[in-house]
């Protein structure tokens, strides 16, 4: 008797959520999909679909808080999954912080689509930029505060698709989230036409007609313009300045591990002289790569620089006194270990130190695993290399480990006059399960934002250069295919000049056109609905 009770109780209960169910694991299950490492980019254009559906409908705000609060919860657990390597409780916090920035848009929305059904197509139009642009700032939103962790942001699907990303220089990543998602309501609002409008206006010479679908298509055309337009200028690589780099990918495993001191230096020493017998500018090392703090263990960095004729720019740790850096550093062969360093500006929370209130937390340490204590730098740095090619200067803005997914970060480097931006990173921590491909993806974005080439050098993991237009010029693979292996390359990276982008020089703008979009359709749903009540 109880096993029929429960299994009417189910019955029940999956009559009353099937709705919910399939449009948040539908539309989460396809986001996931057109993120990277996957390649299913496509998925981003409708992944939407199944969940402005269901809002047509009104659900109960209970149901849509559950539904997307746990969906969206999974899918940040699918997604950066391979943080549990280092934390299994700072993953499952992180992600549930992530999943809560998703919640405000989904609330919105289920007000916004039912009452938009009935309006005429320009308020339709406005009601659609609206909820776009209400998209965008909560993106925008997630690059802010202690806690911020912007991480793959919608834009960063089409990673590996340059046609759709030609307007990121003028108007930055959010643009291409913007686009994605008008693209995405446009076409509900087409399939409810299919389905109810034009059923309605029956008889109507125009019925078949849906403008939404068109003004879609117009801004997908706005979006390809510039590419198309680039096609045609061509290319002026050969014009520019050559820099030939070495990059060291030393897959260094257990570094703090007094024991393996020895073997990490030999890896790095072994992949240097290698790349000095192929006649680089620069030999760079990842993240953190030497075992000691490298101002208190130098010799060998500064013999090595001068046994490979070469300037070395390597992540390594720098302690002063009581604090500690992680940083980027220049080895010279006249001058040695240069004390003109980058250090690191934003440090991970919860790995590199622990912000404000929660140091005080107790057993903190068991629950987010390692914590450092850093400190961090407060300034960009530049560093000028020497082109063997032409005898010219290059200046490289350096970045540490996950800076690359902050815009404001690769701004500042530009506005120093910058040839060329550095990322020294190691993503080793999380294994093989798709942290590289989507780190590397942000690289992409900040390229095209400040029209610079992006140098990547990782300890394990896509090492390679993009040049200012996105376009992924060469990758560190083994015979496999693989990034995720012990190796090493020389690249000659080419320099167009130092043209600012539109986003490089004004930076944001866009992000407060999308509030005052977003303003101006909420006070416009709300004078609708007050003259409803009248």
């Amino acid at each position: 008797m109880l096993n029929h009770s429960l299994r009417i109780s189910f019955t029940l209960w999956i009559k009353e959520w099937w709705g919910a169910l399939l449009a948040g694991v539908s539309t989460y299950g396809l986001l996931i999909l057109a993120q990277p490492p996957r390649q299913v980019p496509e998925a981003a254009y409708f992944f939407l679909l199944p969940t402005l559906i269901w809002f047509s409908r009104k659900p109960e705000l209970k149901k849509v808080i559950w539904t997307y609060l746990l969906c969206g919860w999974l899918y940040h657990i699918l997604l950066v999954g391979w943080m549990r390597h280092v934390t299994l409780g700072g993953m499952l916090m992180a992600t549930f912080l992530m999943s809560c920035y998703h919640m405000p848009w989904f609330l919105i929305a289920r007000t916004w689509v039912p009452a938009a059904i009935g309006l005429s197509f320009p308020r339709r139009v406005l009601f659609i930029l609206g909820l776009s642009s209400c998209w965008v700032i909560i993106e925008w939103m997630r690059c802010q505060f202690t806690l911020g962790f912007p991480w793959c942001p919608l834009s960063v699907t089409q990673w590996e698709r340059p046609a759709i990303l030609q307007t990121v220089p003028y108007v930055g990543a959010w643009g291409v989230s913007f686009f994605l998602l008008v693209f995405n309501i446009c076409l509900a609002s087409y399939l409810h036409h299919l389905l109810v409008r034009r059923r309605q206006n029956e008889g109507f010479s125009l019925s078949s007609f849906c403008p939404d679908f068109y003004f879609g298509l117009i801004v997908f055309i706005l979006m390809l313009q510039p590419f198309f337009g680039n096609q045609r200028q061509g290319s002026t690589y050969e014009e520019t300045k050559v820099l030939k780099v070495g990059v060291c990918q030393p897959y260094l495993s257990e570094k703090w591990d007094g024991n393996r001191v020895l073997e990490n230096k030999e890896t790095l020493i072994r992949q240097t002289k290698f790349l000095a017998l192929l006649d680089p500018d620069l030999i760079v090392w990842p993240e953190a790569s030497t075992p000691y703090a490298v101002n208190l263990d130098r010799k060998w960095v500064e013999d090595l620089a001068k046994e490979a004729n070469c300037t070395l720019m390597i992540g390594a740790v720098v302690k002063e006194g009581e604090f500690s850096y992680n940083t980027v550093s220049q080895v010279t062969l006249e001058g040695g270990l240069n004390p003109e360093r980058y250090d690191k500006q934003v440090l991970v929370p919860f790995g590199e130190y622990v912000p404000y209130p929660f140091k005080w937390m107790p057993g903190l340490s068991k629950l987010v695993g390692p914590i450092g204590n850093f400190s961090s730098g407060d300034r960009s740095h530049v560093f000028s290399v020497t082109s063997k090619v032409l005898d010219q200067s290059v200046r490289i803005g350096p970045l540490i480990c996950y800076e690359d997914i902050f815009p404001s970060l690769s701004r500042l480097a530009v506005g120093q006059d910058v040839d060329l931006l550095f990322v020294s990173t190691n993503d080793a921590w999380f294994k093989h399960e798709g942290c590289a491909e989507q780190h590397a993806a942000h690289s992409v974005l900040r390229a095209l934002e400040v029209g610079r080439p992006f140098l990547r050098c990782g300890n394990a993991g896509w090492s390679g250069w993009i040049d200012e237009r996105g376009g992924i010029r060469e990758v560190l693979k083994n015979d496999e295919g693989s990034i995720y292996f012990e190796g090493a390359m020389v690249m000659e990276i080419y320099l167009t000049g130092k043209a600012n982008t539109l986003y490089s020089n004004y930076g944001d703008y866009f992000v407060v056109a999308c509030l005052l979009l977003f303003i101006l359709s909420t006070v416009v749903k709300r004078k609708r609905i007050d003259l409803r009540c009248d």
